[in-house]
């Protein structure tokens, strides 16, 4: 059994507050690491109330990608370490992530109340800095240069919400060179996870209770292709299948070249794969995708969808794009515009092109205009909007299985999901039941009205399953 680490104030445990901002490999760090400090005693906190005890520490895991998630990074950084100075909760104050890496020097420079800093992929160092309660007033900084995320050990992870489905990363940076992108200089290469490790841990995330099993990566389509020849993603998939019990398996992040195709297959003949992808094609006129440096420009994308559609007809189908890019005429938008509208694709969401320091697009010519972006940015989601709306009141009348997540108090309703929603990102449905709907139970529902973006339902005869 692991000891209980002190601290130097009391016999107690070490409480440590957690806070999680970006993505969900984000998510899965901050479980890693919260599954470090686990072992060694600590306790764990989420969610901070008025008359708790103070924090011993808290970590705050950042997004440093664009410049609203940076702006929402500092924010809580400079809110806790107000928090810090003023009342002395908490006690000592941690951060990690893309910002640190990217930032880290001029945030504890900025920030004297930050005592640790640590970088991408770095959970054992940070570890160690959180448990280090020795009295000495050290701050302490560890950003690996070049940056680097590598999982080659199965790492416990401890749940830090209690809902039934879960991120699995099977890799983590990225070798495409996009000319937007901040990624590879915060977290380098591509790195795949080993299968052996991804099997272990998708093992270990089933039997504690997850139903839902979504594989994220920077490029899903990628892994396997930095180490191993014979491991790409669709064997991985099936081999994730074969574990046994009754669960979903979502694949994110999945770019349009052949790997996808093969992937329909896999998709279509492994019923706990769920019929969805997310494929962030972000732009549809040519120009604008060579001005990006997208990778597989020679794809059409009209053509690949209609495939994909052909081959799984229940494909949910997800995707971003970014609207403002350098060099995006109004003909180039009109073009995306009409795009949108032809593909109609299941799922979109857009983000307003942010110029990244040190990226290619950042000292283009032909900058768009903030206020340009933003309006193209709402002509997109109107858009899309209309579509959705439409798309989901197709689906009204119809029995669809779906997975419990919880009860909202407000609405009076349960929170479910189909097949069609992702965690986190997509709607929801919210169901009516004169029964009990356990958490983590798939059970079969009736659609009865559709939003935009949310469903109602009622709950089918019959009990849920597990």
């Amino acid at each position: 059994m692991a000891s209980t680490k002190k601290t130097a104030r009391s016999s107690r445990p070490l409480r440590v507050g957690i806070v999680t901002l970006g993505c969900d490999k984000n998510t899965v760090d901050n479980e890693y690491l919260a599954g470090l400090l686990d072992e060694a005693g600590c306790e764990i906190v989420t969610t901070r109330r008025d008359g708790d005890p103070p924090l011993d520490a808290v970590v705050v895991t950042t997004c440093g990608f664009i410049g609203d998630a940076r702006e929402q990074s500092v924010d809580a950084i400079v809110q806790l370490a107000e928090d810090k100075r003023l009342r002395g909760n908490p006690r000592r104050l941690f951060v990690a992530g893309c910002l640190s890496q990217r930032c880290g020097e001029e945030l504890m420079t900025e920030i004297p109340e930050i005592d640790g800093l640590a970088g991408v992929g770095q959970f054992e160092q940070l570890a160690k800095m959180i448990l280090k309660t020795d009295g000495r007033a050290t701050r302490s900084i560890a950003v690996n240069t070049p940056p680097r995320v590598e999982i080659d050990k199965l790492i416990r992870r401890r749940p830090l919400a209690p809902r039934p489905y879960a991120f699995l990363k099977i890799g983590d940076g990225c070798d495409h060179n996009c000319s937007f992108c901040s990624i590879p200089l915060i977290k380098g290469r591509l790195r795949s996870v080993p299968p052996e490790i991804a099997l272990a841990e998708a093992r270990a995330l089933l039997k504690r209770g997850v139903r839902e099993i979504n594989l994220v990566a920077q490029d899903l389509s990628a892994w396997g292709l930095d180490r191993w020849p014979n491991w790409r993603l669709p064997r991985l998939v099936r081999q994730i299948c074969k574990i046994p019990g009754d669960f979903w398996l979502r694949c994110l992040y999945v770019y349009p070249g052949p790997i996808a195709d093969e992937l329909i297959d896999v998709m279509a003949s492994e019923p706990k794969v769920v019929p969805y992808l997310d494929m962030p094609l972000q732009h549809l006129d040519p120009d604008v995708l060579h001005r990006m440096k997208r990778p597989f420009l020679e794809r059409n994308t009209f053509e690949m969808v209609g495939r994909l559609r052909a081959a799984l007809p229940s494909l949910t189908l997800r995707t971003t794009m970014i609207v403002g890019f350098p060099g995006e005429t109004a003909a180039a938008h009109r073009r995306l515009i009409d795009g949108i509208q032809s593909l109609r694709f299941d799922r979109l969401g857009a983000f307003e092109y942010s110029p990244e320091s040190d990226t290619p697009a950042s000292t283009m010519p032909l900058q768009v205009s903030p206020r340009t972006r933003r309006r193209r940015w709402h002509a997109v989601m109107a858009t899309q909007a209309a579509i959705a709306l439409q798309l989901n009141q197709a689906r009204l009348g119809r029995t669809e299985r779906v997975l419990i997540e919880g009860f909202d108090p407000q609405r009076k309703a349960y929170i479910g999901r189909s097949a069609a929603e992702a965690p986190e990102v997509d709607g929801k449905i919210y169901i009516s039941s004169s029964r009990q709907l356990e958490t983590g139970l798939f059970t079969d529902v009736h659609i009865t009205k559709a939003e935009p973006y949310d469903l109602f339902a009622v709950a089918a005869d019959g009990m849920a399953t597990r």
